[in-house]
């Protein structure tokens, strides 16, 4: 499959014209000069049923049997709608029209475009059918960028509170370049967040790398907080959520797949919970092996914690 080059390096939002899709697609138009130099957002919708090539443009429907025409033609309309009455400004929109399993389907499309980042919603009454559960953590899993979900609202256009939960995991410090990114752009106040550790050792490495990564955002001149709870019986998940809540933040960042040293609190079942729990936007980042531990430094050097 080949995909138009002018959707290359775009934030995509997966559409199934449910509002929760829509909000997704306010967060996107909010959000897009934050990771994606282009100003472009490329709208997905996905047709399950359906038995077609991708559709990047409308002169390929005709090439999609009858009863597929319909649906696309249908489809694309309503995208179209969606766009005009949307205040553009510097943005620049386009459609793809996929057929296939939609969790698969939107992977597959954000690595076709080069995605620098999904932005869609959690409930979805056809398309992405039922997206939360289980299916939310196949898309997040497999995806080849980062996916904010959004699941009541959007981000507040201030977004002036991120949390950050970090654990003693290399993967987990990937995220926080996404942080700055975000803080830099909004202006934010970054919470870092962890539990408390009773084994000495790890407790004093744990402190450790808080305290490199609150001094790393301090260089960037990010407002920084490190908080630790101490999550009894291990609820860290109902924890996170509370202390979110109590703090009014807007962004909840997490890495998808965590811990292979603490308990199984903050394991991938850690990451399914809050997508799955919060109220709270959610930006899901898959680990990258050949970052671990590194985050870049203002002065263009690398940071290694």
């Amino acid at each position: 499959m080949e995909i138009n080059n002018d959707l290359v390096n775009t934030t995509l939002v997966p559409i199934d014209f449910s509002a929760t899709s829509l909000l997704a697609l306010d967060q996107a138009a909010s959000m897009v000069h934050t990771l994606n130099e282009n100003n472009k957002i490329t709208l997905l919708h996905i047709i399950e049923g359906g038995n077609f090539d991708t559709i990047t443009d409308s002169s390929q429907i005709e090439n999609a049997d009858h009863h597929d025409t319909l649906a696309i033609e249908g489809a694309l309309n309503r995208l179209q709608k969606i766009v005009e009455n949307r205040e553009k400004g510097k943005i620049e929109y386009s459609f793809v029209i996929a057929s296939g399993k939609a969790y698969k389907k939107i992977a597959e499309i954000a690595e076709e475009v080069k995605a620098d980042i999904v932005v869609m919603g959690t409930h979805g009454s056809s398309g992405i059918q039922a997206f939360a559960g289980s299916n939310a953590s196949k898309v997040i899993q497999i995806a080849p960028c980062p996916v904010v979900v959004i699941k009541q609202g959007p981000l507040n256009k201030g977004c002036k509170n991120i949390v950050l939960p970090l654990d003693l995991t290399q993967e987990t410090r990937q995220k926080v370049n996404f942080a700055v990114k975000f803080a830099e752009h909004y202006g934010s106040t970054v919470h870092i967040l962890s539990m408390t550790e009773n084994d000495e050792f790890l407790a004093q490495r744990l402190e450790n790398n808080l305290a490199q990564v609150e001094s790393y955002l301090n260089e960037r001149g990010i407002p920084t907080t490190v908080n630790t709870l101490n999550a009894s019986g291990g609820n860290f998940v109902k924890q996170t959520m509370a202390w979110a809540e109590g703090k009014n933040a807007d962004l909840i960042i997490i890495m998808s797949q965590q811990d292979r040293e603490l308990s199984e609190y903050i394991f991938g079942s850690y990451s399914q919970q809050i997508v799955n729990r919060s109220k709270i936007p959610v930006m899901a980042v898959n680990p990258r092996p050949e970052l671990e531990g590194i985050l870049d430094s203002p002065s263009g050097s690398k940071f290694q914690i």
